[in-house]
């Protein structure tokens, strides 16, 4: 049914919302059914009266609701409400939760043979569940290490197997080295505009994050040199390789030159290394530039799945092994057996590579999509990374976008959240990850392409 149109006219509801409305009202009439589609947005526009953006923003409220979907190349169609919940989870929509998208999160799995490869993991671990069940000591399986090794080897880090430390993911593992290296009132640097998971650990832990200039290749090492020598760093965090969120990667001699720095005045690098396995050409780690003071962290959730809770952990030496072994102990007492054996069945038997490559080529593409739309924009992004750094034109201010694109189903983040220092740029994350295709993100890129060349006055309108 191409020549469908609302009649918007009995409606106090701003036009997005009228539009959504009459979708939902119209397939409960009968006037629309399952697979009908539905006009063009900008033909559906101009009958209207109204801004594309305006149509677009209702049809994205309709395809929130379950009301719709698109296909690429072919158009948007009704379907049936609950369509979607039980395509998308197997019909166990209960036991799954609304994503969340204030989070960076990667794209998610398809197609046949690596979902069934992935589930092929789980029924091997149901063999032997028993074990998986119980506590376990502070010493890890001669198997879980040597997935490790083999896992860490591909991020450019070589390591003995009794080196490797396990924890319950990044953000576990950033508050357990802290806790091992610091008491309330010291002083952490990181980067000026940072991941916003160290500044909650640092305000838990009561420790001052101080945030460090930055160019395109990372903290200014004059900058760092000058933080150093006045003895109040701790001990600086760092987020070098497709960095979050402006997504820049710390070249290879800036990292020697941080490393000087760093080795010069005793400060320990906490190198939260969560993005360097979705680079094809990852840089040296600073864990192999520097061994003796760097804490490697390396997590699963951004190269296979938020939901794997799992984070390989080098420490400097044996003692900070220890004490960081302790840590988790009291704080998270293990990882979780379950995950730590997933996590090794997949390694051994190539599914987390299979998985990983498709991460990878997944988005190259959305990136592709993405810069397809913002061509006409400031913005940061590397193509194989799944999130992207948007400076906001004159005229716009963060909050007031973030406010006119929040039922995208897409994460959109303010500066504010990664400001550590100095005022916030007019900037945000947009995230490009998680359950969208691709005809869900050129829509949403499209309506952010089409908004920002609108005022926030007359943009405000439409919603």
């Amino acid at each position: 049914m191409t020549n469908w149109h609302p009649d918007l006219s009995n409606s106090n509801a701003p036009r997005y919302i009228a539009i959504a409305d009459s979708i939902e009202t119209d397939l409960s009439t009968g006037r629309l059914s399952p697979g009908d589609r539905l006009p063009a947005q900008r033909h559906l526009a101009k009958l209207l009266g109204l801004d594309f953006t305006t149509v677009a923003r209702g049809y994205t409220e309709a395809r929130r609701r379950g009301l719709l979907s698109s296909q690429v190349g072919s158009g948007t169609f009704v379907t049936h409400p609950h369509d979607g919940d039980k395509k998308n989870t197997g019909g166990h929509s209960s036991r799954i939760g609304i994503p969340d998208f204030s989070m960076n999160l990667p794209p998610e799995p398809e197609g046949t043979a690596l979902l069934s490869k992935m589930q092929s993991g789980f029924s091997a671990l149901s063999s032997d569940l028993t074990p998986l069940l119980r506590y376990q000591s502070f010493e890890t399986s001669e198997p879980d290490q040597n997935a490790a090794v083999s896992w860490l080897k591909s991020a450019g880090l070589t390591a003995r197997p009794e080196q490797i430390l396990f924890s319950p993911g990044a953000q576990a593992a950033l508050t357990n080295i802290l806790a091992t290296l610091t008491a309330p009132g010291d002083q952490i640097g990181s980067e000026a505009i940072t991941y916003p998971g160290i500044r909650s650990v640092c305000a838990q832990l009561h420790l001052e994050l101080k945030g460090l200039e930055t160019d395109e290749n990372g903290i200014i090492p004059e900058i760092f040199e000058a933080a150093s020598r006045t003895g109040g760093l701790r001990a600086l965090y760092l987020n070098p390789t497709l960095h979050n969120p402006t997504t820049r990667t710390v070249p290879y001699k800036r990292r020697r030159e941080l490393v000087s720095i760093a080795e010069n005045h005793g400060i320990p690098i906490l190198e939260d290394d969560a993005y360097s396995l979705l680079s094809r050409t990852p840089p040296v780690p600073f864990a192999t530039l520097a061994p003796e003071i760097t804490w490697y962290v390396g997590s699963l959730s951004k190269c296979l799945g938020a939901g794997l809770r799992l984070a390989y952990v080098l420490a400097p030496d044996q003692g900070a092994s220890w004490q960081f072994s302790r840590a988790v102990r009291t704080s998270q007492v293990m990882p979780s057996p379950l995950t730590v054996g997933l996590a090794t069945r997949w390694i051994e038997d190539d599914t987390a590579a299979a998985l990983l490559d498709q991460i990878r080529s997944e988005s190259r593409t959305r990136q592709t999509i993405a810069a397809n739309y913002l061509k006409d924009h400031a913005f940061l992004a590397d193509p194989d990374g799944f999130h992207l750094w948007l400076n906001l034109p004159d005229g716009w201010n963060r909050s007031a976008f973030v406010s006119q694109m929040r039922n995208l189903q897409i994460g959109i983040v303010e500066a504010d959240a990664f400001t550590v220092s100095g005022q916030p740029l007019e900037a945000v994350r947009i995230g490009l990850g998680g359950p969208i295709n691709h005809a869900q993100l050129s829509q949403a890129m499209e309506i952010i392409a089409q908004t920002l060349q609108a005022s926030p006055a007359r943009a405000s309108v439409y919603f």
